[in-house]
């Protein structure tokens, strides 16, 4: 399709984006046919244009390799739209699952503020209660760990109440990248709360050994539960039994 095409589709800018969408998400057509697609829509140039390339990254095609290598092409024909970018970068990461290229995307555009500002908004349009809220929840917290931030740090500790026992156990790994006194009395109410789950409480004493988070403050408490593979140390820190 010429450039031309793209203004004379019946004054209907979505009808050549659309055909040539249908081309880049299918994927049993040739490798380079979506590649056609891609580049297409980067001659297009419009929002409407981006949109439809962002929606590759929610595509999996088979063939790791392959599907890797389109949406990291994606990934660096995004860069085409400049400033012009942001909007559409948002508006996707505040709706769609496989956000991570996107959220590359913004924060090499607009920087790390920008993208944590999406990431939180994100969380706050998030309904974890039913299978796709999930998904996304999962989503975003995955990525939430890529960023040391104040806010993020919050959010995490926030998402230590989720009632997913995958959230928490994702946002306590996430907390394990901060400073280790910051996020100790965490770690300590993961391990000592009867009601947690086990996978979470093995993450906890294993992230807390990794790390030598100090216990000490809560160490009366957490001995009296503690599995028999670990014990104390000096300074309230964990060893191997």
């Amino acid at each position: 399709m010429g450039f031309l095409d793209f203004f004379t589709s019946n004054g209907d800018p979505h009808k050549p984006i659309d055909k040539i969408k249908r081309r880049l998400m299918d994927q049993y057509r040739q490798s380079h046919e979506r590649y056609e697609a891609i580049d297409e829509l980067v001659k297009i140039g419009t929002s409407l244009a981006l949109e439809a390339m962002l929606e590759r990254f929610a595509l999996r095609v088979s063939g790791p390799t392959v599907d890797e290598e389109e949406k990291q092409y994606c990934y660096t024909q995004i860069a085409k739209w400049g400033d012009g970018a942001r909007p559409s970068l948002e508006k996707f990461i505040a709706t769609k699952n496989a956000i991570y290229f996107p959220l590359r995307a913004l924060r090499d555009l607009a920087g790390e503020e920008a993208a944590v500002a999406a990431l939180l908004d994100a969380i706050g349009d998030c309904d974890p209660g039913y299978h796709e809220g999930l998904d996304r929840l999962r989503e975003i917290v995955s990525n939430l760990r890529d960023f040391q931030h104040d806010k993020v740090r919050d959010a995490l500790v926030a998402l230590l109440e989720s009632r997913s026992n995958e959230i928490r156990f994702y946002a306590l790994d996430g907390l394990s990248g901060y400073p280790a006194d910051q996020v100790a009395g965490y770690f300590a109410a993961r391990m000592i709360d009867p009601a947690e789950s086990q996978r979470v409480k093995a993450l906890a004493y294993e992230l807390a050994l990794e790390h030598q988070v100090p216990l000490a403050r809560w160490q009366a408490e957490i001995a009296s539960v503690m599995p028999p593979s670990y014990t104390f140390g000096g300074e309230g820190t964990l060893v191997r039994a």
